[in-house]
């Protein structure tokens, strides 16, 4: 069984379909890539941080699990301004792997 993360919600390709019709605009397509992998390395990026303070070596002084909410806001905030700021090369990866899978329009 796959266990997605929390942030990720499964959809069916029939719901997709619905929501994301076919465009017949090539750089409304290009567009739509490009928001999609920078979508991907935010969520990327986030998990990132998400391990990076899992993997603390001592607890602080005034950790509380009332503050885990407020990090987890912050680390989503920061990931999303990261994705779009600092270019870590996975968005352009993915857009140059899947610029080749676009159907023809002719």
């Amino acid at each position: 069984m796959t266990v997605l993360p929390g942030n990720i919600q499964a959809l069916s390709f029939r719901q997709i379909e619905k929501d994301y019709p076919t465009l017949d605009d090539p750089s409304a397509d290009s567009a739509a890539l490009s928001e999609v992998a920078d979508q991907f390395e935010a969520i990327f990026i986030e998990n990132l941080l998400q391990q990076a303070r899992d993997s603390k070596l001592s607890d602080g002084l005034f950790d509380t699990n009332a503050d885990d909410n407020f990090v987890e806001m912050f680390d989503r905030e920061l990931a999303n301004n990261s994705s779009k700021s600092v270019d870590i090369g996975i968005a352009k990866a993915i857009i140059q792997q899947m610029s080749q899978y676009k159907p023809d329009k002719t």
